[in-house]
């Protein structure tokens, strides 16, 4: 059974608010482009856009403050937490408190066999830093699709099975059915499924 269930949605809902409270929202979950994501007009010639594709390309679902992370909660430094994907950010910290919300406690979680599975796409992270911070020894994991899923069981130290997967739009469904998969085979007595995907770059 599902124990614990949260979530992060542009309009602002969170934790396991989800769909009813984004229903039930004024408006739609749709805004123009925040400042902190891009200027549009900076990277898309809007006079070569008809009418309609220069009303659409100005609106998505954004997730407010998706950089934003509390690195001092997992000991991460400042340096390193920089160089991480907003993803995995979120991913760390909803991570947590999904099984902080199953009644799992940070000191019962240590070197217990709880699996991660994750549904992740290629991040864009990388594209949107400066050369200079290629250079950084965190880099490396910081923006890699492989390691998105081996962080949150690195941080809590979970040692069961760990996988990011990446199916493209069916990622979380594929994240959600090998952690059932792998529970209701015994390779695993509990499982956190978590997808993500933000777009940081136009």
């Amino acid at each position: 059974g599902i124990h614990g269930m949260v979530g992060r949605w542009p309009a602002g809902c969170n934790e396991g608010s989800g769909r009813s409270q984004l229903q039930r929202a004024s408006g739609d979950a749709m805004n123009e482009v925040p400042a902190a994501r891009w200027t549009l007009d900076v990277v898309v010639d809007v006079r070569t856009l008809s009418a309609a594709q220069a009303q659409s390309v100005r609106h998505g679902g954004f997730i407010s403050s998706a950089a934003c992370f509390d690195e001092r909660a997992f000991g991460i430094s400042a340096a390193e937490a920089g160089a991480i994907d907003p993803q995995q950010r979120l991913l760390s910290e909803y991570g947590y408190v999904s099984l902080h919300a199953s009644g799992c406690r940070r000191v019962a979680l240590m070197g217990g066999g709880c699996g991660v599975f994750l549904g992740i796409e290629r991040p864009d992270w990388a594209l949107v830093q400066p050369p200079a911070s290629r250079t950084t020894v965190y880099a490396v994991t910081g923006d890699n699709v492989s390691v998105a899923a081996g962080r949150l069981s690195f941080l809590l130290g979970l040692q069961g099975p760990c996988a990011s997967v990446d199916t493209a739009c069916a990622s979380a469904l594929v994240a959600l059915h090998s952690g059932s998969n792998a529970v209701q085979r015994g390779e695993c007595a509990d499982a956190v499924a978590l997808a993500v995907s933000l777009k940081l770059a136009p």
